[in-house]
């Protein structure tokens, strides 16, 4: 009897002092601390703000804001194109060669008043990016890590987002010619 009381006093004491206040929560610079407490309190009402106080943490001393670099695309900038397939039925074209055929006669097209712009992303990250492109209509493209892809859309201004390695990546621009917009990784 007395070893299981001894041995639950034990186990008692050692979760009771395993436990992280949201006093230490707060003030401590241990990321592993703030997240401990988030996982041990997850209904707790300060965890909005500990889980901000975690991810400034994480970045600490570094900047989390993606810088672009956007250019003028010509004719002889695209570098590498797609493999063009054809889908198991019919042998009739997939929809990635269809869409390569819409870029590269968007790129051919000379007319300033055509209604299409081609947005190219490179990603010079290592991270893959999935970029959000908002505006009259709405795109997902997918960019692999050092690599790059296109994209054709109506021009207009549109909001581009994603998260480059953690770092957030937004901003809105007026699509009204082709563009190459290079991300880099975040500087840490």
């Amino acid at each position: 009897m007395k070893k299981i009381f001894l041995l639950s006093f034990l186990l008692v004491s050692i979760s009771i002092f395993s436990q992280v206040s949201v006093f230490e929560a707060k003030k401590t610079t241990d990321r592993a601390v703030v997240e401990k407490f988030i996982r041990d309190n997850p209904k707790h009402p300060a965890v909005p703000e500990l889980q901000k106080r975690a991810l400034s943490l994480k970045y600490a001393g570094t900047s989390v804001v993606a810088k672009p670099t956007i250019t003028t695309m010509t004719e002889n900038k695209i570098e590498k194109t797609s493999k063009v397939g054809t889908t198991a039925a019919k042998g009739q074209p997939s929809e990635q060669a269809k869409n390569t055929a819409a870029v590269l006669t968007s790129l051919f097209n000379n007319d300033p008043n055509k209604k299409e712009a081609i947005i190219q992303i490179v990603n010079k990250s290592a991270c893959n990016l999935v970029v959000k492109i908002s505006g009259k209509k709405f795109y997902n493209l997918t960019v692999p890590s050092n690599g790059q892809n296109y994209i054709l859309v109506d021009k207009g201004n549109y909001n581009l987002t994603t998260s480059i390695c953690d770092a957030s990546y937004n901003q809105n621009k007026a699509i009204t010619k082709d563009v190459i917009i290079t991300l880099n990784a975040a500087k840490q």
